[in-house]
This record gives structure tokens, sequence and C-alpha cells, in this order.
């Protein structure tokens, strides 16, 4: 599988989105051999940025902060609007890099970038440069257009005043709008809108701790190929992986929870529409969460992540497919010779004999990179975030892991490629981290990414 940062050169214009798209005729190699004439695309896969807000609540992971109960976890949200341009840039690039636009990838998949837009995220200004004076606001649908994303502003499809299935979360969020709190954690269900998306052929939500390092055709030939459906089996609607996210309930434990920073659907109204009535009529308990199964408190384990974890364990069990997360989401996370579990089995100790034989608790640190198709850096922190300095990882566990240098070292070496074949950036010195501070691209004197 060959890597990122030797196609990203091919990106053509994918900083102001005006490549239109025109394909290569012939299928070649890497070294320009010409293998024949190209065959039509399989089909359109829509990948769908959430931006449920402008920047994170704090610098920091709080285990105790209620916005654990809405927001997932992921240390990795942009801060400022220059990492935020970065990182949409990145995300496209990478993606254009390992499909059907790209001879060189080999993927019959075409992708369209698609955003949708809290109201509350749609005009953000950070804090400049920290000499007391704020930077000019930044209207986010208007960047993110210009780097060629279509983009859609909408509020929470859940209308939270007609739940009825729990009178938790019937309190809790009428306590949320009786306090007058900012940011409604509702809007983390704006990612649900990603199942109206029809016109696609196959929709992937993607988020801040997505890193695609290959192309990922035979997973959405699961979602376009109608064949078993049509033989009296069951259409396959979702393919995800497990991620492992800390428990709030025991700091020794992780809840097993689907994987939003690559989840792959077959868009339909109708689910969506069923999605929007499971929410409102199933029970949630405290101390438990959805359903029968569920895992205890864990960062969003009322809105999305959580909802979704209930939905595919318990109302539509039958119509997904679980990936091998060493190769899909995988985090180059060491894991301890003892990992508590929190599952749709319930309690798993990997150090047992059923952990020994379950996938949940494979030790993916041993992966190799050539065999991963797309990282989750929710643990080894984004390149933007030069190590972090949340305390989850100030320890030596992230820097440490092989996986995780590797990782950075694709993300990075695909920005300076970047730098190199884009007229509208400036070539910098090749050092994007100083002094812990990232150091965004440069844009041409009298230029303009938007």
């Amino acid at each position: 599988k060959p890597q990122f940062g030797s196609k990203v050169a091919n990106a053509l214009n994918i900083l102001t989105g005006r490549d239109d798209g025109s394909m290569n005729p012939l299928h070649q190699t890497r070294n320009g051999e010409e293998l024949g004439a190209k065959l039509p695309a399989k089909g359109t896969v829509a990948y769908v940025l959430p931006l449920t807000s402008c920047y994170p609540p704090s610098s920091s992971f709080d285990p105790s902060s209620k916005d654990n109960n809405s927001r997932p976890y992921s240390p990795n949200q942009p801060k400022d609007e220059a990492t935020f341009r970065d990182f949409a840039v990145m995300l496209r690039a990478m993606i254009h890099a390992h499909s059907y636009r790209n001879p060189a990838s080999g993927s019959m998949y075409d992708y369209k970038m698609y955003a949708i837009i809290h109201p509350s995220a749609k005009r953000c200004q950070d804090q400049g440069s920290g000499d007391g004076r704020k930077s000019d606001s930044v209207d986010r649908s208007v960047l993110l257009q210009n780097l060629g994303y279509h983009v859609s502003i909408k509020g929470s499809p859940v209308d939270t005043n007609k739940i009825d299935g729990s009178e938790y979360l019937q309190k809790y969020f009428s306590e949320y709008d009786m306090n007058g709190d900012s940011g409604h954690p509702s809007a983390d269900l704006i990612r649900l809108h990603a199942y109206e998306l029809e016109e696609y052929d196959a929709v992937v939500l993607v988020d801040y701790d997505t890193l695609v390092l290959g192309s990922a055709d035979e997973v959405y030939d699961l979602i376009t190929d109608k064949g078993n459906a049509e033989n009296g089996g069951n259409s396959i609607d979702a393919v995800f992986s497990w991620e492992h996210v800390p428990s709030l309930i025991n700091p020794n434990a992780k809840a097993s929870v689907v994987n939003l920073s690559f989840l792959v659907i077959r868009p339909s109204k109708a689910t969506f529409r069923n999605l929007i009535s499971t929410y409102q009529s199933s029970p949630f308990a405290a101390g438990k969460g959805w359903g029968m199964i569920g895992r205890g408190s864990f960062p969003g384990w009322m809105t999305s992540q959580g909802f979704l974890t209930f939905y595919y364990d318990e109302v539509a069990n039958g119509s997904k497919v679980e990936m091998n997360r060493c190769y899909f989401g995988n985090t180059g996370e060491k894991y301890p010779t003892k990992l508590t579990l929190f599952t749709n089995g319930g309690k798993l100790e990997c150090a047992s004999s059923a952990g020994a034989s379950s996938n949940q608790c494979n030790d993916c640190n041993h992966a190799k990179l050539e065999d991963i198709y797309v990282a989750d850096l929710s643990y080894c922190l984004a390149p933007w975030e030069c190590g972090g300095d949340d305390a989850l990882f100030t320890s030596d566990n992230a820097l440490s892991s092989g996986l995780c240098r590797k990782f950075h070292k694709q993300w990075f070496g695909g920005r300076l490629q970047m730098e190199d074949v884009h007229p509208q950036i400036q070539k910098g010195s090749g050092i994007l981290c100083v002094d812990g501070k990232y150091q965004p691209m440069l844009v041409a004197q009298h230029e303009s990414l938007v």
C-alpha cells in the first residue's frame, strides 16, 4: 500500500478547492507506466466532517466536567483558526490521495468533502497571538467552501423536549436549558444528519482524530453491494471499528464504543427518521447508559457516540460489520498487561482467557504501518498539538509508541510536500513545531486561501 507522502503532489489546487475533478484517462504506476483505459468510478463517497463548536471547552481532559456527557472524547480539536484551516486542508489532501482522482491510489471510489456545521460553530474568533488582541472572526462555512467542501448549516435533529424514553435525559436537557449554559449538548447530534445524504453511495463520518493512510474500497464495497439483500440476506448499513475511550466510572477501565473517526454508513432518510425516533423513545439510565447492555458513563455517552453504540448493539445489530481496529482506527497505543473493557458483551478482562481470545483486546501497537488504512490520533495526539499539554499524555507512553511517531511523520511529510507543490503557500523552514507550538502554513504575500 503506497504511503500518503508519495501521493500528495498529485493533489493539484487542493487548498483552494479549484480541482475540477477531471480524471486521468489512464491507470499509471508510480513510474508512469500506462496500464490501460481507466474504468468508471464505482461510486462517490461523502466524507462528512461535523463541526459542533468552535473550540474545545478547555485545554485538558477533566473527567468531572459535564461536557463529557455530550462530547465524544478527542484531545485534538484545533484551538485557533490557522490550525483549523491546516487540518481541513490536510484532511482533504489525504482523502484525495487515496481516491479515484489519484490514479496511483488504485481506488475506484470518487469522493466529496462535506461539512455539517452547527450554527454556533459557523463564525469563530480565536484569541490571536497572545498580545491581548483578538483575531478577526472567521466564517468557517466560507472558509470550507473555498477549500473544496460542500457546507450545510444544521441544528440538532432531535427535539429534546420530546424525549419520553428516559426521565434522566429529560431532566439533564431541561436543566441545561434553564441554566442558560452556552453550547447546548444536543449540538453533537448534528452527526445524525449524515444519514440523510442519499445522493451519495456511501457516507463516512470523520473528525479531528482521523488520519487516512490508504484506500478503503473493500469497506465501501460492503455498503454499496446490494447483492446480499437481493438474495434474501440483510443489507449492511454500517461498518465501523471499536474505539476504547476513558471510562468515567472506573479510571482503570475503558469503554469500547463505536469509533466516530471512521464510521461508514449507508445513507437513508428512513434510517435517519428511525434514529431520531429511537433516540427520543429509548431507555437511558444513570450509571448504566443506553438500553439493556450499557457501558456506564464515558465521554459522549448521552449523545452521538453513546447512542450509536447502543443503536448498533441493540436496535440494528444485524446490519453492521465490525472492522479490525488494528487496521481501521489504530490508535498506536501500547496496552497495559491488565486492561478492563466495558463492551457489548459486558465487562471484559483482557488478561483472562476470554480476553485473550477476543479481538477487543488485540495490542494494535504491533501492527505494521503499511497494513493500516485509517489511524485514530486520539491517543498519539494530532501533529498540530506538538506533544500536547494534556495530563493523560505527559507520560512517555504516547511519545514512546513507534506507531505514533510514524503517524506524525506521515502527516508532517504530506504538509511539507504541500508547501513544495502549492503556489499559494510559502516554503517554510521544514520545522513545524517550535517550543511546543505548531507553525501553521504561511500563505504567500498578497495571496489568500479564502
